[in-house]
């Protein structure tokens, strides 16, 4: 009987133990949810990396690291596992000499936007009507920081239809202030541009054509990772994947961050008011427990 009794005694304790780790739960997945991001000084770099970040920590559960830096040094960084993820990059044709020089260290996640494209950018009232028309031209073209496609391809318009004019070298906000100066004065004047921009839902400007395309084709604004990243985190490759804007999204996400000093303020709105959308990216992403029996 007592030794019924002890091996009674010996199954209900096993039992509980049992049980009691039943209710026991773990996170099953990522271990480190937390992510290197670079990006740009150019409105729409900024606009989609705050939307990722915000996204990742708050649906996702990932610390996002944030850096800027110019284009060069994203893809740099990215390829010597400096950096997790570029939200803002312009393939095939505008950066197309980093990817080239980088793309065995890097892989491509997901086409954020799929109608992008540069060029230089004139009022509306400008006698200018094509990138050939830069020989009537006598002022300075107005650009950006000088690695940025846009400046490279404006070098080679320039050494083809005006070597004469120069190019200036400046951040995306002066350019604008040059431009909305201009546009006040109704003087004439020529920056490069890019589309997604909010320039032109605010304001009549437009794209010089472009016969023989020196400044390419429409292209693609992918999400880049560094190589491997999939391994470590899938789930945050997923999101990438899936997360994918329309023209008039990508616009007024751009505008809605511009309306606010804090871009974060104008981006948690624009969530709100896309919040199907935003679903539709981070469905069964958050990290997930699971019983343990």
């Amino acid at each position: 009987m007592i030794r019924k009794a002890l091996i009674f005694v010996l199954l209900i304790s096993l039992s509980s133990l049992f049980m009691g780790s039943c209710n026991t739960d773990r996170f099953t997945d990522e271990k480190e949810r937390k992510l290197r991001m670079v990006y740009t000084d150019w409105s729409e770099g900024i606009a989609l990396t705050y939307l990722s970040r915000i996204l990742l920590e708050d649906k996702l559960g990932y610390e996002v690291v944030l850096k800027m830096t110019d284009v060069k040094t994203a893809y740099k960084e990215m390829a010597e596992d400096k950096a997790d993820v570029f939200a803002d990059a312009w393939l095939p044709e505008t950066q197309k000499r980093y990817y080239n020089r980088y793309g065995n260290e890097i892989e491509k996640m997901g086409i954020i936007y799929p109608e992008a494209r540069i060029g230089l950018v004139v009022p509306d009232y400008s006698n200018l009507k094509s990138v050939k028309d830069l020989q009537k031209y006598d002022n300075p073209i107005i650009g950006i920081d000088s690695g940025a496609g846009v400046m490279i391809k404006t070098r080679d318009a320039i050494k083809k239809y005006a070597e004469a004019i120069d190019l200036m070298n400046l951040s995306e906000a002066e350019m604008i202030e040059h431009l909305e100066d201009s546009l006040r004065r109704r003087n004439d004047i020529v920056v490069t541009g890019w589309e997604p921009h909010w320039i032109f839902a605010r304001y009549n400007v437009r794209f010089l054509n472009d016969p023989e395309s020196i400044f390419g084709k429409k292209e693609k604004i992918y999400s880049l990772s560094r190589k491997g990243l999939e391994e470590k985190h899938p789930h945050a490759v997923r999101f990438f994947e899936r997360m994918q804007l329309s023209e008039k999204q990508l616009n007024s996400l751009v505008y809605m961050m511009r309306l606010n000093d804090d871009p974060e303020i104008g981006i948690r709105e624009w969530i709100k008011q896309n919040e199907y959308v935003v679903n539709l990216w981070v469905k069964d992403l958050s990290p997930q427990r699971e019983k343990i029996y």
